[in-house]
């Protein structure tokens, strides 16, 4: 008779502050899967986080363990969140606190869902704390459809357990040279962009390199420029102490456009395994410039991140159109949302936010990408 014998379930240790945890074996895929971005959201305030847990989880069977955050937000409290409710013309979606895996900001998430019993021990540890806190649901964010079918497939019975589609990514290749970047764009847009690039060299731009700390005298300038372009699609998203304490993730960069001595633009992201991830962007519209500072700081970061031998660019998320008319490809991104009790109608709630996201976002992407 043949039997089988079950794989040991992954181990769960809790820490106060993400330092204290083992390190991990998994070399973090995003900057905000790494150590420092944990580090750095135990500071922020902008997202109103009240409470955060880490938890080591070890899987014995694969010898993988990897550090999960937890960050414990008002319903209100995550701008990112209000954003997208904002974009979907939907009413507020929580009834309470709500316990994020990493946050909405992060753009990535996934952390704890490289192996079934990772994914197991996440979803168990996550609902345990948002008992233990009284959050209303455990939300796992900036998802692959991966991740995400292995963290619903982990959901215990009795939890209700929602994929949803709630973003969309956008990355391409930069290739070798600066030839091969102004070839990656479509055609039809290829001539404006690069005659938008060269007026901007000739108008006096130049773009400036803040690395790490040197970008931290920069930062309030570039906060009130980035919050001006995220308002002008309904939201705050920033706060300067989010992009101070960001500046301690390996890799931070703030490529900034400047005219003279005035700053009328920038990036702020990471170059982070060979990607540059451009994470904020903020723009003076008052500048007489204003008009080609985007195109020209896009195409001079594409540059930069090339001769320091990076191969992709991440433009991050939303502004669909302006992403695919320099060759971006789109990665729908997607939500876990774990109930920990029945919740009819936050249950309808989400599911109307994921549609109504959806006909936004379905428009910009390959005929027949599942949402």
């Amino acid at each position: 008779m043949t039997t089988t014998t079950a794989e040991p379930r992954a181990s769960a240790t809790w820490y106060d502050e993400v330092d204290q945890a083992p390190p991990d074996t998994l070399e973090a895929l995003h900057p905000s899967r790494t150590r420092a971005w944990a580090r750095a959201w135990q500071h922020v305030r902008t997202e109103q986080v009240l409470a955060h847990r880490h938890v080591h989880l070890h899987d014995p069977a694969r010898g993988i363990g990897e550090t999960v955050s937890f960050h414990l937000v008002p319903g209100r409290g995550s701008p990112y969140w209000s954003r997208l409710e904002t974009d979907a013309g939907s009413p507020p979606v929580w009834p309470g606190p709500v316990l994020y895996a990493g946050s909405p900001h992060a753009e990535y998430g996934g952390a704890g869902t490289a192996t079934a019993a990772l994914s197991a021990a996440t979803t168990a540890a996550g609902l345990r704390l948002a008992r233990s806190l009284g959050a209303r649901a455990v939300v796992h964010p900036g998802l692959t459809p991966g991740q995400a079918t292995a963290l619903t497939a982990a959901a215990p019975a009795g939890v209700t357990a929602l994929d949803l589609g709630t973003d969309v990514a956008f990355t391409r290749s930069l290739g070798a040279d600066a030839d091969r970047w102004w070839a990656g764009i479509p055609q039809k847009y290829r001539g404006d962009a690069r005659r938008t690039w060269r007026r901007g060299t000739d108008a006096g731009l130049t773009l400036a390199p803040y690395t790490g700390a040197a970008a931290l005298p920069h930062l309030p300038l570039f906060t009130q420029l980035a919050n001006g372009t995220a308002d002008r699609h309904g939201t705050r998203l920033y706060g300067p102490e989010m992009f101070e304490h960001l500046t301690d993730v390996p890799g931070a960069v703030l490529l900034a456009a400047r005219d003279g001595n005035r700053l009328v633009g920038g990036f702020y992201g990471w170059l982070h395994r060979r990607c540059l991830y451009l994470w904020a962007c903020g723009i003076d519209y008052r500048h007489p410039a204003a008009r080609r500072v985007y195109k020209w700081l896009l195409a001079e970061s594409a540059h930069w991140a090339i001769d320091r031998g990076a191969h992709t660019l991440d433009l991050g998320r939303a502004n669909y159109a302006a992403k695919l008319r320099v060759g971006c490809r789109p990665q729908p991104l997607r939500t876990v949302v774990l109930l920990p009790r029945p919740d009819t109608a936050t249950t309808t709630a989400l599911g109307d936010l994921a549609r109504r996201l959806g006909e936004q976002a379905l428009p910009h992407l390959p005929p027949g990408t599942p949402w």
